[in-house]
């Protein structure tokens, strides 16, 4: 599963790199930067939690949770308050990062945090 979990958060991260690739060379009209931009954060927050989940950092997994649950509010409320422009120009990144958040927030909520900090070990 934390092949699964390593494959959202990379979706995510070359999904707003594409978007504002897109974005940057077609001059669509009404796109704007901001969205892809959270997108990066998203992702950068996802890989510190892979990265240091062997680690105990303290409160690391619900600030991932409430991180992607925001997103997924943020997309919500895009679709609801422009409904076919975002369906029309952004849905295919949108359907892809709004996946890739779901699944990243339900391995972020199922993560299991078991393994103790390696022991120090005595300088020799």
């Amino acid at each position: 599963m934390r092949y699964l979990d390593y494959l959202f958060a990379w979706t995510i991260l070359i999904t707003s790199v594409v978007f504002i690739v897109v974005t940057e060379t077609l001059h669509s009209r009404g796109a704007i930067l901001d969205v892809p931009f959270l997108w990066i954060v998203i992702a950068m927050v996802n890989f510190l939690r892979l990265r240091n989940a062997d680690a105990e950092v303290r409160d690391l997994k619900m600030f991932c949770v409430g991180a992607n649950l925001i997103v997924l509010m943020l997309e919500a409320v895009r679709v609801k308050l422009f409904g076919a422009v975002v369906l029309k120009n952004w849905g295919p990144y949108s359907l892809i990062v709004g996946i890739a958040v779901l699944g990243e927030t339900v391995f972020s909520m199922a993560q299991r945090n078991d393994s103790k900090p390696p022991a120090l070990n005595p300088v020799e």
